[in-house]
This record gives C-alpha cells, structure tokens and sequence, in this order.
C-alpha cells in the first residue's frame, strides 16, 4: 500500500503544457527550411506532415506560455527560481550531467529549456491560484489533523495482511489497550500499525481533506472531536483506529492544504478551470485564424471530457509507476 491518502494530480490543460521550453515566433508558413536538387522542404511541408492536430496543440501550448508570461512575469521571482535551479545543477554534478538526465526524459533538452518550463509551471501556478479561489474558511471547514492505526487485510494487493477475522481481533485487542492508556496512542501506534507511511511518525496522518480518504475513514476521523479515538472502523486496506489530534496548520501546510483542495475542486468540476483559460484567451484577445486549428482546441483542449480523459490517464500512469 503506497497511501491510504487518494491522489491529487496536478491540473494542466494539456499533458505537456509545463515541460515546454522557450518558445519564440517561429518560421513564416512558406518559408524554406532545406534545400534540395529534388526539391525543397518548407515549414508548411512540415505543418502538413504533422497534421492539424498536432499544429493545434503545439500552437495553443506557445500561445498560453506567451499569455502566461506576459500576465504573471512579475509575481514571480524568477531571479530567484533561476539560482534555485543552479544550485539544483551543481548538487547534481554540474551542467553536463543534469542536460544528460534532462535528455534521457525529453531528447534535445537543455538547460535553458528547463529553466524556461520551471517559470512557465510558475505562471501556471499564478494563474490558477487566481482562477480558483479557496478560502481560509473552506480549509477550516474540510480538514481535519489525524492519526490512525492500520491492521492489514490478505488481499490481491496486499498479500502480507492477516484475515479479516483475525485483522479485526487484532484492531480490538489494540483498542482496548488505548482506552487503558489513550496518552500512549503515538507510542503504541509505532508499534503496532501496519502502515509503513506513517509508522515512524507515530501514526500521524498529518492534515486531511475530505474526499482523500476511504469514505468510512474519513466519515469516523470527522466526526471526532479533538484528542478523541474511533471504534475499530473497516476500509478497503484493513482495520484502523483513528484518533483526531489537536492542531492548527502551519503557514506552509495551509498553502499546500489550499492547493490540494483546489485541485480536488477542479477535478471534481473541470469547467471550473475551461472557463477560466477561456476568459484569459478572451482578455488577450486570441483569434484562431484557422477553423480547423480552432475546432481541434475546443475539442481536445478547451473541453471538459478531454480533460477529464487527461485526469483518468495520469491517474492511471501514477497508479502504475
């Protein structure tokens, strides 16, 4: 078991929007590229060899990097984020090593192409904060802090579980040693817990969301009040005891808490995210002047099911990996 927490994948409108590097204006439709005695190859020979949806990809992804940069360019610090990246170089061994992990991801990667989608998923960053508001009430209202005890249960992905029967005894025989001592729930959560995540931090779960958890997990740590432990509850990965620790998030953990539920919001309503691209687009005045370039961004860009799609894929290729 990785994480009894559900993923939250971060929101781009396409798979490859923040890995791209400087994009500048490009060659004229016409223009010749190579010369030969059989003929030459221009750049309209290499847009129609792409075909009309891969032109409009690429064509949406330059034209968002040059609207993010020129709206949000100055909320960010990228001084600052291009010394972060400098020093990430020379703790790697340099350069030459880092472009080579760099190129066995993308080939033909640079170091300036990184720095440049680094500023790019920046400005991503900035326009979604911007686009979907969440509140310090909302955070107050969906999070709670938690820590939990897990007996596993033998299943086709967990193989190293007990019974349900003796799981369930297990969680019991625990229970009752916690209402003898409940100020030892840290103590005996690091002996006893079955979770690897978050054995060596006494059980603690840290921070929770709902619609993370499993429902009847999330349903019991809920419903606590604070310093309380559950009943011995029953999820898909086994049997937990879960207690609600008393706390307040931290700065930094309210801004990640912030940033999680905003991307469990637009998940959960992707047109949430569609609407405000379009909006930008409309503020900039973006005029497609090719139709079919245009139906192929509503379609497989500016378009919730493609999103969704998006979502499922990545989900899966985490699952995976």
């Amino acid at each position: 078991m990785k994480s009894i927490k559900k993923i939250v994948l971060p929101i781009t409108l396409s798979a490859s929007v923040l890995t791209l590097g400087a994009c500048g204006n490009g060659s004229n439709s016409g223009d010749t590229l190579v010369e030969t005695e059989a003929g030459d190859v221009t750049s309209q020979d290499v847009l129609d060899k792409m075909g009309k949806s891969e032109v409009a990809q690429n064509a949406f992804q330059i034209v968002l990097n040059k609207v993010l940069k020129d709206k949000y360019e100055d909320k960010v610090d990228t001084k600052k984020l291009d010394e972060q990246i400098d020093k990430q170089i020379e703790q790697y061994g340099g350069k030459k090593k880092f472009e080579e992990a760099l190129q066995q991801e993308k080939p033909g990667s640079t170091v300036k192409d990184f720095k440049a989608s680094q500023k790019t998923a920046k400005y991503q960053e900035e326009f979604i904060n911007d686009a979907i508001k969440v509140s310090d009430k909302e955070i107050e209202k969906n999070s709670k802090k938690g820590s939990h005890i897990l007996i596993k249960v033998k299943s086709g992905d967990s193989k190293d579980g007990l019974s349900d029967k003796e799981a369930k005894k297990k969680a019991e025989s625990i229970l009752k040693e916690i209402k003898k001592n409940p100020d030892d729930f840290g103590k005996i959560a690091k002996k006893e817990t079955q979770d690897e995540g978050t054995k060596d931090k006494k059980g603690s779960l840290g921070f929770v969301l709902k619609g993370q958890m499993d429902e009847s997990f999330e349903k019991a740590l809920f419903d606590l009040k604070d310093n309380e432990v559950s009943d011995v509850v029953k999820s898909q990965y086994g049997y937990h005891i879960i207690k609600a620790d008393k706390g307040e998030p931290t700065k930094k953990e309210k801004a990640s808490l912030k940033e999680q539920y905003r991307q469990m919001k637009i998940q959960k309503e992707p047109k949430l995210i569609i609407n405000a691209y379009k909006k930008l687009l409309d503020e900039y005045k973006v005029d497609y002047k090719d139709k079919e370039i245009k139906k192929s961004i509503e379609d497989n860009i500016l378009n919730e099911k493609a999103l969704q799609q998006q979502q499922m894929q990545a989900a899966q290729q985490q699952s995976a990996s």
